[in-house]
């Protein structure tokens, strides 16, 4: 039985713990959860693995999905969610993220060390203005983990919301904001955060969605009908 994965914050306990050679021990030991060699610098994803793997296991392996990531980084969820859940030859993923020069360089790396690099369309700009240009109901998952100002993130989650197809389910990220991320973020006190936005989705979606589960600062979202 696979074991859960520990708390972010034993786990950076325990980090701190470790000598320079075991800090490295540990994240090798992460990235093997990946079947190829990736180059990878920050691990805020490692902790959701097993709410992924639980709340995605109806998609694993079927023909033809289409998967939406608002916020990538270096690959590191998206590359994932391609060895476990889009593992059909059909499957496709669009990419939305506003890349910083060096994180750009190794996330293309990254993508052409997968194997399945034209299986990615990567639109590289800001998601307030990407996502117009994806068709209606054309994904059947997405995952949010761009902007943590609220004013964003509700844009993106109404946005995403109208490209999913009926039965489709958005993973929502960042639900919790440090008081750290909130000033690197330049939030003022007054200014909504990610766990506003999705409290507000929620409540005006409520009769066209079910949220199947809050786990590891994450909201799993299903769309159950259209509000047309």
């Amino acid at each position: 039985m696979r074991e859960r994965a520990a708390h972010p914050l034993l786990m950076f306990i325990l980090l701190l713990s470790l000598s320079p050679k075991e800090v490295v021990a540990a994240d090798k030991a992460m990235v093997q959860t990946y079947h190829k060699a990736y180059t990878f610098t920050v691990n805020t994803f490692t902790p959701k693995i097993p709410s992924f793997d639980k709340h995605l296991n109806d998609f694993k392996g079927k023909p033809g999905l289409n998967y939406l990531e608002i916020g990538t980084f270096e690959g590191r969820s998206a590359l994932w969610v391609l060895e476990n859940i889009l593992t059909h030859p059909t499957s496709k993923l669009t990419i939305i993220d506003v890349f910083a020069e060096n994180n750009y360089k190794t996330f293309i790396a990254n993508v052409n060390l997968s194997g399945e690099a034209t299986k990615f369309t990567i639109l590289s700009g800001f998601s307030t203005h990407k996502l117009r240009e994806l068709p209606f109901n054309s994904f059947d998952l997405a995952y949010v983990d761009g902007s943590g100002k609220g004013i964003v993130m509700l844009s993106d989650l109404v946005s995403t919301w109208n490209l999913l197809k009926v039965g489709g389910v958005i993973i929502c990220s960042r639900y919790s904001l440090s008081e750290r991320l909130r000033n690197a973020l330049n939030l003022q006190p007054a200014d909504p955060g990610p766990h506003e936005a999705i409290d507000t989705f929620v409540k005006f979606y409520k009769p066209y969605i079910t949220v199947v589960a809050f786990e590891e600062h994450q909201v799993f979202i299903r769309k159950n009908r259209s509000a047309e």
